[in-house]
Formats: C-alpha cells, structure tokens, sequence
C-alpha cells in the first residue's frame, strides 16, 4: 500500500530525513565542548532562503539534548519599524521561558523584569536582569538558545547590537553560561561584517549554510522514501540534483511534486515535465515572483539573455548580443554594465572571478526563460 507524501516542502517543517550536514554539526559540537570546557563562542549561520538553516538548528538542538544539556529554539517573526528594541527582546524571553523545561520559576516571575519602557537602556539593563534571573532558575552547565531568523529585527534598530552588549557584560560572562546560535540571511548580516562595527566583531564565529552535495541528495531522497512504497528512477534522482544543485527547499519541492505523480509506486521520466512545470509554479509564488519584481524592465532584458543562454556572460558577449542577432533591440549599450552591477546588487545574479555574470539557481533561470 502506498503511504501519503513524505516530503515536507512546507517552510518551518523539517524534513521526514535529515541529510548530510556533517560539517555543520562538527562545528556545532566543537562549540559545545568549547562553551562547557572554556568559555561560551557565540555562533552565526549565513544562508539564502530555503538553505536549511531552520532545520539545522532543529537538529543542533537534539544534538544538545542528547548531551543532557537543556535547549529552545526561538522563531523570531516578522517586526515593522513601529516596533520597539524591548518588544523584541520580550518575544526572545517568552519563546525562551516557555521553550526551557524543568526551570524553577515560572514563565510569568521570570517575565517580571520586563516594564515594557522605552529606553533603549532600559531594554539593555532588563535583558541583562531576565538572562541573571533566567540561569538561577535553572540547573545546567551550560544552555543552549537558538534564534532562527535573526534578519526579522532588522527593522527594529539596535536590538541586535543590545544583544551583543549583554552578552558582553561581566555579570553574564562570570555568573551565567549562555551559548546563542543566531541565523540570518548574508544580505541582512552584511552591514555588521566591518572591522569596525562591534557586532560583526562579536559575532566572529560564522558557519555558511550551502546546497547538499550529490550524495546527500540521493540517500536523502533514498531515505524518505522508505517504507512508502513508491520508488524514484535513478535517472529521477540524477534530475533532481541537476536541477535543484542540492538546494534543500527545490529538493524538497520537487520530490513531492514527483512522489504525487507516481503511477503503480513508480517515478520515471514521465512524471518529469508535470511535476517540473508545478514545481516552477510554486516557487514563483513562495519567491521568485518576489525577486524578479526587484529588476527593471532594461534589466528583466538582460536577465531573459543570461537565462535562455544558460552560461556565463561577459559584459562584452551582452553588448554584442543586445546589437546583433536574435536579442538585438533599442537599448541604451552603454548602460548595460550598471544595469548588471544593479542586478548582482539586488541578489538577482552573480558575478565569477573573471568577471563574467550568470544566475546561479537553475531552477530560477527555468523560471525566468518561460515567462513570457
């Protein structure tokens, strides 16, 4: 009998597999041992949309309670510039009390030290007194907070560089043992990494979230699908990772797509286009709709050529191809260079070490190459 889908594309929902991640969990265990043995190395992921970063944080924190060592995932939501530094920290606190178990005071006298003012050393010195109050309320060597999303509190300025001062005071170092894993999107970090700038300094530890190689990609897909009773055709699995370069998320997406187009428990090459074309569809509206409504006209021009030419382009193979042949049309030639640093801005494209641009999702160069 076949078993319903078990692949879980939906954001937030960790997969049925954990797949590889090796590296990343290595460099989290080192950390553990770190802040257990000397002293706490607070640790930021760097990842793209739908890199995996939510999930992985899920599994550092089973690796932690393995360890016997008390653990919360936090899940920071969106705030709006109207939002307070203190709103912020208040939401980090509730997630916290009610995520840590067996402490000995309650969520509510814990979150007593909060008076909701709105000084932003108020916010600083009432964070400082709940993470004092927090560690006596509990019986760990160390514990482990885990804040997903950290580019929601872009917004709401200097929350983040509150964090940083309150981890860096004295009572916290001397008398409390926090370790904190934060993950962001590079973009949002990017305006902390300066030598200059004391968050980017605090937070030196930064581990980048990639695509799953080849391998991962196959026993992942090999492994969710046991016991389900629908098989993937080797060629299927091959397509997948081609397609999806091992992006967590379009792998996710796109299996699902395939496994609801078995026929008799099978996968094959039949089930591509239909499953391709849903697969396209749903990623423009969970993001690609989203990015490419950054671009310009002139530079949606640019982006159709780098997506039908499939391979990367010199800034010289774009003006003569905007002259002559098929893609030859008005077009200002001498701006094409500003319009493709605008796109590589934007993190619509990139650029290679020889200068020469492309887009690096294939299945958004798909994406881009069908619209009309």
């Amino acid at each position: 009998m076949i078993k319903p889908n078990p692949f879980t594309p939906q954001s937030g929902w960790e997969p049925r597999v954990f797949g590889g991640r090796e590296k990343e969990s290595s460099v989290f265990e080192r950390s553990l041992e770190d802040a257990l043995a000397l002293r706490p190395n607070h640790l930021l992921l760097l990842g793209e949309w739908g890199i995996g970063k939510t999930s992985l944080l899920k599994q550092f924190k089973r690796i932690t309670q393995e360890r016997g060592l008390p653990a919360c995932f936090c899940s920071i939501s969106r705030f709006s510039g109207k939002d307070r530094p203190l709103d912020a920290l208040h939401l980090i606190a509730e997630e916290v009390v009610m995520g840590l178990p067996g402490l000995k005071a309650s969520p509510a006298k814990l979150l007593d030290s909060f008076s909701r003012k709105k000084s932003l050393v108020h916010a600083q010195t009432q964070f400082t007194t709940f993470l004092l109050e927090l560690w006596q309320a509990q019986d760990a060597k160390l514990v482990v907070i885990l804040l997903d999303d950290l580019q929601n509190l872009s917004s709401v300025s200097n929350t983040i560089d509150i964090l940083r001062a309150v981890l860096s005071k004295e009572d916290i170092i001397k008398k409390t043992r926090f370790l904190f894993i934060l993950s962001s999107t590079p973009n949002d970090w990017s305006v902390f990494i300066d030598k200059h700038d004391p968050v980017g300094r605090f937070f030196r530890s930064r581990l980048n979230v990639g695509n799953l190689d080849k391998t991962d990609v196959v026993t992942t897909v090999d492994r969710t699908l046991e016991d389900t009773g629908v098989t993937f055709d080797n060629d299927i699995k091959e397509r997948i990772f081609d397609h999806t370069n091992g992006h967590p998320y379009e792998v996710q997406l796109l299996a699902s797509h395939l496994y609801n187009g078995q026929i008799g428990g099978r996968v094959d090459n039949d089930s591509w286009d239909n499953a391709l074309n849903n697969t396209l569809k749903e990623l423009g509206k969970d993001y690609f709709n989203t990015l490419l409504s950054k671009a310009s006209d002139r530079e949606m021009d640019l982006l159709r050529i780098l997506a039908e030419e499939k391979r990367p382009l010199s800034i010289k193979d774009l003006r003569t191809m905007m002259i002559v042949g098929r893609y030859a049309k008005k077009f200002p030639i001498a701006n094409i260079k500003n319009f493709l640093y605008r796109l590589e801005e934007k993190g619509i494209i990139d650029r290679n070490k020889n200068g020469y641009f492309d887009i690096p999702d294939r299945m958004f160069r798909e994406f881009v190459s069908r619209r009309n």
